[in-house]
Formats: C-alpha cells, structure tokens, sequence
C-alpha cells in the first residue's frame, strides 16, 4: 500500500492547497499526467477537510471523522468513480465508491462494469449531497477521473457546482481535463501536480524494490507515471512492458509482422499500450513543431513516419478509449494501429 507522505513530488501541490484550506473554493480541480499519485492527494485533502480537529494544515488523524474515513465508512465522504476503473483506487476510495455502483442497486450481476460515470450515479450524488451532515461538519465529493463523466453526467454535475449546498466540496481529478467542459473547469479552482523527475521516481522505487534494477527513463518517455510503473514491477511485468517500448523505439520494423506487434501489445493490455502509442504519437507531434525533443518525451522519430500520421494516430486513439466498444473491436482496432505504424516504417 503506497502512503501520501511517500510521493515526494506531490508536496508543492499539497504546500499550495493546505496552506489556504479554510479558503478553499467549493469546487476543486486536480489535474497533472496519469499514475503520479493524483488521487492520493485528492484523499489527503479530503481527510483535511472533513477532519473536525485539524491541526494546522493536516488533519489529526485521531477524531471520529478520521477514523471512520481511514475505515471507509465516513458518511460525509462520496466518491464516484467508473466501475471498470475500481481497482486503481486506494483502499478509501474503493470501499466509498461502491454505493455509487449500479451493481449495488439491483442491476443485471451479468453487465459488463461500467467505463463512464453516468448520470444516475451524478444524480444520486446531488440527493445525498442535499441531506444533512451525518458528522455535523462538511459534506464532500470525490470524482475520480472526472473526465470519465459523460455529457449527461456533466451537465448534472453542473447543477451541483453553480448551485452548492453549504459547507459542500466537490473535487474532480483528472489527467486529461480539456474533456471536462469548460463550464464546469471555469467553476473550479485548479490545482496543478507536477510530473516528478526521472531519478526521483528512480530513488523512489529503488526505495521499494532494493533488489530490481528498473530503468525509469523509458517508461517515463512513455507517459507511464511512477505509481504505475510500481504496479508494473510489483507484477512482475517489467521485462514485458520495457521490450514491447524497446521495439516501438527501433529504427524500422521492416519485416516485422503487425499481428505480432500487436500480439505484444496486447500482452500489456490493449488500452494501456494504446495509451502508449497516444503518447508516443504526441510526443513527436511536440518535438516537431518545436524542434526541440525533451528529455521527458519519447525518442519517437522512429515510432510514427511523418507530421499527419502522428495527428491521425493520436485523435483516431483518444476517440477510441472516450467511446470504448467490446473486446474484438479493441482488438481489431489496436491491430491497424499496429498496421499502420508497420506499413509506414517499411516505407
């Protein structure tokens, strides 16, 4: 189990937002890159805020409101997040996620967990947000990724931000928030994490696994943040992921048969090697039009052939994972992808 106090990078964020939490909006947008710790800061502040006995800028840990959140049952504490995303959460937040779920409220046992934050889970949330404190304090909302709420979803939420009960917050973590609408990031204060350096993460995990010699660098160029690195090693995957990124970096994969680089795709799961290759694809969509690489983004000259390829690539993937559809058509769809990027570097 990773503690906030681990995740060294997140302090300047936590800093910002402790230091004027009696003056906070009620409505509280944490963004920065996936698999940083965004969450983990979002709980941290959550704790913060319904502590009835906060010191300074922490909570104490030791009152009833404490106790009953670190035993996920706090009454005043609402998290919403996609059934299909659960268990990337910490314990808190799973355990107070699942009254939000439709499979807690009769739904058919044989539908498939849901990739979206619909409507009725939004609406649930704006009945229990209007009911009376079962603490006598603060009542608040956790949405994790907000950017997961449909348009439905949002507009529901809306309400709930132009119009909010007192003593109420509502705070959304996002990676990628240009999919929030903008009415509701304009009734948000933002609050930035930074996307810790390569030979922090390093330190960081060589922390938790003394034994593992982990090249960060590459995952890093990948947009694979540090917590999910952890989850990488932890399963035993590294080897598995740092070949298939290897690859996608070689000079050209003539003769390479895209089934098979899409078989290798699939062997790190097919959404998050689309990811991957959505951030490879915009990597050098930056690097070309700056000029400039970085040592944060991916080497990727050899990965995508030109300018428009890269743009073609990163918007055919970002419509794809915002409207999933079933598993033969994620596969099919990683195997053009997969075609494409062969086809073009045999050219």
């Amino acid at each position: 189990m990773i503690e906030f106090q681990e995740l060294s990078w997140l302090r300047p964020a936590w800093d910002q937002a402790s230091a004027h939490w009696k003056s906070l909006s009620h409505g509280i947008l944490i963004t920065g890159n996936s698999g940083i710790g965004k969450g983990h800061l979002a709980l941290e502040l959550s704790r913060l805020l319904l502590c009835t006995e906060p010191n300074e800028h922490q909570a104490c840990g030791q009152c009833a409101s404490c106790q009953l959140l670190e035993n996920s049952v706090h009454p005043d504490l609402h998290v919403l997040v996609p059934e299909a995303q659960i268990d990337n959460q910490p314990e808190p937040v799973r355990r107070h996620a699942s009254r939000y779920f439709l499979s807690e409220k009769g739904a058919s046992p044989t539908r498939k967990p849901s990739r979206v934050i619909g409507v009725d889970a939004v609406r649930l949330l704006s009945d229990s947000l209007a009911t009376k404190s079962g603490q006598a304090g603060r009542k608040l909302s956790l949405i994790v990724p907000a950017d997961r709420l449909n348009s439905n979803s949002m507009n529901a939420l809306l309400k709930l931000l132009e119009e909010p009960t007192a003593e109420t917050y509502i705070i959304l973590v996002s990676a990628r928030p240009y999919r929030l609408a903008a009415t509701i990031r304009s009734r948000c204060i933002q609050l930035e994490c930074p996307t810790p350096d390569p030979q922090v993460v390093r330190s960081w995990l060589g922390d938790r696994y003394p034994e593992a010699s982990i090249d960060v660098l590459p995952f890093a160029r990948c947009g694979i943040g540090p917590l999910q690195i952890n989850e990488i090693v932890a399963a035993g995957e590294h080897g598995l992921f740092q070949g298939l990124i290897e690859k996608l970096h070689r000079p050209s994969l003539a003769g390479d048969n895209p089934l098979l680089l899409a078989q290798e795709c699939s062997a790190v799961g097919i959404q998050t090697a689309l990811r991957i290759l959505q951030h490879l694809a915009l990597a050098q969509i930056r690097q070309r039009a700056t000029g400039v690489g970085s040592s944060r983004s991916c080497s990727s000259e050899s990965t995508f052939s030109g300018r428009e390829s890269c743009i073609q690539t990163f918007a055919e993937i970002g419509q794809f994972l915002l409207n999933p559809t079933g598993a033969v058509d994620e596969q099919l769809f990683l195997e053009d992808i997969c075609t494409r990027i062969c086809e073009e570097r045999e050219s």
